[in-house]
């Protein structure tokens, strides 16, 4: 069995930071932090934590500013941008380190959050990164490149415009802040995506020395292999693993594939959490789990 508690962290600009701590029942033999994707709330990733927290790792997961428990003003009125969004990344990693003094600390990053975990400080013992790419459209094959443009040179703003954000029934899920949605949009239309407004990032990324486990889909349409590779050669320093998962090797299930978002879902927990599983394993972090004991700790989370 784990403990789940709701607490709320303190952002740079003091406004409250929704997270949420999933703890197993003993000490816990590693720390992890999940850092979402755009507009994908931390809610999302409570079952795959869940399953974590069984294994003996601690999870932290959060919202970011305009998002889910951590939207805190009316959503035309909110200033975050995605640049704030990396500094509630920050605040979370620090407070976590704090929290858990000695104890291995896991950054998780989906999609966006991959793309800033290894240019949070403190710094992670080691990163995992799941669908994380560059998003830059241009690396996008047609005729989904068309429809990107159209998206971030006119939806985006025109949406932004007429009702000061970025409405989630307009196809992302979540309503999102003005600033975070036309940086975005930005980003996606620059060769170097997130390094054309922020520079400074490119030594962080070769700079991070650690084991890095990578993830990414083959039916993924929004992180092509393209992209994918365009972010991990960025992390020139880690000791990186990347595992490019032909969606035709896995079970047939009727849920479909994976793409973006399908490794955190149940449907395909048996096939691919294991991989990330056995990462654990490898640094030392993770207990070593019979498949009986696997499937005994997943049934006592789903009758809670």
């Amino acid at each position: 069995m784990v403990r789940t508690d709701d607490v709320e962290i303190v952002a740079l600009d003091g406004r409250p930071i929704g997270a949420t701590v999933i703890r197993p029942n003993v000490a816990p033999r590693a720390q992890l932090v999940i850092h979402g994707a755009t507009a994908v709330p931390q809610r999302f990733y409570q079952r795959w934590a869940h399953h974590l927290a069984a294994r003996g790792v601690a999870v932290v997961t959060y919202d970011y500013r305009g998002v889910g428990r951590s939207r805190s003003l009316p959503i035309a009125r909110d200033p975050a941008t995605m640049t704030d969004w990396i500094d509630d990344a920050r605040v979370v990693q620090r407070w976590a380190a704090r929290r858990e003094p000695g104890v291995p600390l896991v950054a998780v990053g989906h999609s966006f959050g991959g793309q800033i975990a290894t240019v949070i400080r403190p710094g992670a013992d080691a990163i995992i990164t799941v669908g994380a790419q560059g998003g830059y459209i241009g690396r996008f094959n047609a005729p989904r490149r068309q429809w990107l443009s159209l998206l971030m040179h006119g939806v985006i703003p025109g949406f932004v415009r007429a009702m000061g954000y970025l409405p989630g029934w307009a196809g992302l899920g979540e309503d999102l802040p003005a600033g975070v949605a036309l940086q975005w949009a930005r980003w996606c239309t620059a060769p170097d995506y997130l390094l054309s407004e922020l520079p400074e990032l490119r030594a962080r990324m070769a700079a991070w020395r650690g084991p890095m486990f990578a993830l990414s889909f083959d039916d993924d349409a929004f992180a092509p292999l393209q992209n994918v590779r365009w972010l991990l050669d960025r992390f020139g320093g880690a000791d990186l693993e990347h595992r490019h998962v032909h969606v035709a090797s896995l079970s047939p299930e009727p849920d479909g594939g994976v793409g973006h978002f399908g490794f955190f879902r149940d449907h395909r927990a048996g096939e691919l959490w294991p991989m990330v599983d056995e990462f654990l394993q490898r640094l030392g972090v993770a207990p070593i789990v019979s498949e009986d004991e696997r499937v005994l700790a997943d049934l006592q989370y789903g009758m809670r």
